[in-house]
């Protein structure tokens, strides 16, 4: 069979969508290239949310030019909507897409100038439609693509003109897709989107539109956890937060973008929010799930940024206590409207500012994974592999901690273990064994019903 292979770069709303590509080529006769094998067409996934992810997914692209010669080229993404003259000048590229084609990724290849050499690899006719999906590659831990596109307009960002307005994907359609991902061996659903607060606002919904969609997914028999990719804080109702405390199948862990911790820079920034309002509804975030777990972006040295509003931020990490931080220094990206901005942070400032903010985040990060040794803990074993010939079983608490254990024949499994000790990357732990909600121990390679 041909086989294909995907770079993803970018949030996990990208990853979600290679994994839909992945799906639709399945069904029209590929397999996922594995190891050493050869593709015959290579995926690269782009992002272009910074200058340095442009650089990134450029490097991607010539990469795989450079080491697969003989395989097809597509590259698909953000960066190919911004900068698609600029990809079609790299020597080696067949195909450029959009965003949009990716939801119908197969028909987009076979309409395209290269449907010619690609007809005799499983494409069929121009046009055609793919065979139903099958998964050659279960995952645990799936996404599901809920909606894209945004219409903040945030002033550093690029992503509205290249994922364009708010769309919602169907509903009926969402719950078909988990059912085939959860049918497949998934016990897991990573809920996906650009602006995952405003699922069906382009069609005159609100947030009962997203409860509704959790409560269909966990009606879902055999899936067991539902967790959010990213929210902002606007979209923690209290009848969001009230259904998320009834339903212990929603992991405690959310992520909510802050972004900076001061006001004038959030009104620079074009962001939809202001810090009290930040704070008031994280705050009833905790107060409605007293285990959940908090982690958020934060951007230093944004345009006119100063010492007083940086300390701001340091104070709102300090009084929030995130789980975990994820500090970009800002970097103007072109065609934003903070690229016009002249009174930019020198690159000095940028760099000390986000050294102390990054070890004040490692700091408090280490006080949550202490607090997860000794207690025991549910987790879904996502991963399996020997290791130095023993096998190491790997899976994320439903707070986000990933845990390293000894066992086998357990992946797809909820297990109980013990917290040991902190690593920089989770904790180690001791099985104890099954978890009371875990049904059995089986295993995706002995079929999951």
């Amino acid at each position: 069979m041909p086989k294909v292979a995907f770079t993803t770069l970018g949030c996990r709303l990208n990853q979600a969508e290679s994994d839909s590509m992945a799906e639709d080529l399945s069904g029209a006769g590929f397999e996922v290239a594995q190891g050493a094998e050869a593709p015959d067409v290579v995926v690269i996934n782009t992002c272009t949310v910074t200058r340095e992810a442009t650089k990134a997914s450029r490097m991607a692209i010539r990469r795989s030019v450079r080491n697969y010669p003989d395989a097809r080229v597509v590259v698909v993404g953000c960066y190919a909507v911004s900068d698609r003259s600029e990809i079609e000048e790299i020597e080696g590229v067949d195909l450029v897409l959009g965003n949009d084609e990716k939801e119908a990724f197969v028909q987009a290849l076979g309409a395209s100038a290269i449907a010619g050499p690609l007809m005799g690899i499983g494409f069929g006719p121009p046009g055609s439609k793919p065979a139903p999906r099958r998964f050659e590659q279960p995952k645990v831990r799936a996404n599901l693509k809920a909606q894209t596109g945004c219409d903040e307009w945030c002033s550093f960002c690029i992503i509205p003109t290249t994922r364009g307005p708010l769309r919602s994907m169907d509903e009926d359609g969402l719950i078909a897709q988990a059912q085939a991902r959860v049918d497949a061996g998934a016990r897991e659903i990573v809920l996906t989107g650009v602006h995952l607060g405003k699922y069906t606002y382009d069609t005159g919904g609100d947030e009962s539109s997203l409860i509704r969609l959790f409560e269909r997914l966990l009606s879902i028999n055999g899936l067991w956890r539902l967790r959010l990719s990213s929210i902002l804080s606007r979209h923690l109702t209290d009848d969001v937060l009230a259904y998320m405390a009834s339903e212990p199948r929603l992991c405690r862990y959310l992520h909510v973008p802050l972004q900076s911790g001061d006001d004038g820079v959030l009104e620079a920034m074009n962001r939809p929010y202001r810090i009290d309002d930040y704070i008031e509804r994280v705050e009833a975030a905790v107060t409605a799930l007293p285990d959940v777990a908090l982690a958020t972006d934060i951007i230093v040295g944004f345009p006119g940024e100063s010492d007083e509003a940086f300390e701001a931020t340091m104070d709102v990490v300090r009084r929030m206590r995130f789980s975990k931080l994820h500090v970009f220094r800002y970097s103007a990206r072109p065609a934003t409207a903070a690229a016009d901005r002249t009174d930019d942070v020198s690159s000095d400032v940028k760099k000390s500012r986000s050294k102390r903010l990054i070890e004040l985040g490692n700091g408090i990060r280490r006080d949550f994974l202490e607090a997860h040794v000794g207690p025991r803990l549910q987790v879904l074993v996502e991963d399996e592999r020997i290791v130095d010939g023993v096998s190491i079983c790997s899976g994320q608490t439903d707070d986000y901690v990933r845990a390293w254990f000894e066992g086998s024949g357990l992946l797809g499994a909820m297990v109980e273990v013990e917290g040991t000790a902190i690593r920089s990357d989770g904790i180690r732990a001791t099985l104890i064994g099954a978890a009371d909600n875990s049904h059995a121990l089986v295993s995706i390679r002995e079929g999951i019903a």
